[in-house]
């Protein structure tokens, strides 16, 4: 029987590079992580019941319980709906050590001297260790939780053959300015900025561990050459969720996303006799299955 996925909500997070194209932050999960261990993923978590509470709704701005309802498709409550914009700032801030927030005044929230700096990394280790709640946290900070800095782009189910699963949706975010980005040192091991085309040959080189949502959405975020390319491509996104089915082929771990002209005969379990993977994939392909060999996910191009 499938677990049930846990909510989910994940940032992406973008920044300018010199002298052209934009890079992304990765963070990489302690090797002991129960869940993508070693992998290099993108800052986030679940969703907390609280994250939807009807008093967050006073220190945020940019998006309402209702549209955040009409945005993620109606298919949870309005409170749930608004809940994974305050757990994508909640959990950027902790993970990744930034804040998207406005201040008193409605400006971009920048830190003002290094006192103010050190006193919000305190919050940000008070938040990890749920010694402090993200309301609490705005309503002492005077912050605004900047929900309109955050842009629905995905959304991402765990393979039902997984033990543990999340139900994620996935947000863009663009860097702030005066900002630094630093992994916790607690569930995150190691924060990068690379381009989605750097990230997807590291990995094909093995030099870092790319979890499989994380690859394949990193390859779509390849074909744009700039960030405000990437945010104008979404007002034509048209977002259905991805339930990737996982099996074996020839005793490897074999993940096939839905537009694979094979997934939903490996979804009854009916196995093809022969095995043909189709081509490896490179940065803009349309992957359609990944292979995990050594603990690296490899892409490949499936057609009929």
């Amino acid at each position: 029987m499938a677990v049930n996925p846990k909510k989910a909500t994940t940032v992406i997070l973008l920044r300018n590079k010199e002298p052209a194209g934009y890079e992304i932050f990765l963070l990489r999960r302690h090797e002991k992580s129960s869940f993508m261990g070693g992998n290099f993923v993108y800052p986030g978590g679940r969703v907390d019941r609280e994250d939807g509470s009807l008093e967050l709704c006073s220190y945020s701005r940019g998006i309402t319980y209702e549209d955040a309802h009409r945005i993620l498709g109606r298919t949870s409550s309005p409170e749930e709906s608004f809940a994974h914009w305050i757990a994508g700032i909640r959990e950027l801030f902790e993970e990744a050590g930034i804040l998207l927030a406005y201040d008193h005044a409605g400006n971009p929230f920048e830190y003002k001297n290094e006192e103010e700096r050190r006193r919000f990394i305190n919050y940000r280790d008070q938040l990890q260790k749920g010694n402090t709640t993200i309301c609490q946290f705005a309503k002492e900070s005077n912050i605004l939780l900047a929900l309109d800095q955050l842009h629905y782009y995905a959304h991402w189910i765990t393979p039902e053959a997984r033990s543990e699963r999340f139900d994620t949706r996935f947000f863009l975010a663009r860097h702030p300015e005066g900002q630094e980005a630093s992994y916790d040192q607690k569930e995150t091991i190691e924060g990068i900025w690379l381009s989605p085309q750097r990230a997807l040959e590291e990995n094909l080189n093995r030099k870092i561990a790319l979890s499989p949502p994380t690859l394949k959405t990193l390859e779509d975020l390849s074909t744009f050459k700039t960030i405000d390319d990437v945010f104008t491509s979404l007002k034509k996104n048209v977002i259905h969720p991805i339930l990737p089915t996982l099996t074996k082929i020839s005793g490897e771990p074999t993940l096939l996303f839905p537009w694979d002209h094979e997934y939903e005969a490996f979804q009854r379990s009916d196995h093809p006799s022969s095995i043909n993977h189709g081509r490896p994939s490179k940065p803009g392909a349309n992957t359609t299955r990944l292979i995990l060999r050594e603990g690296i996910w490899y892409p490949y191009c499936r057609t009929k």
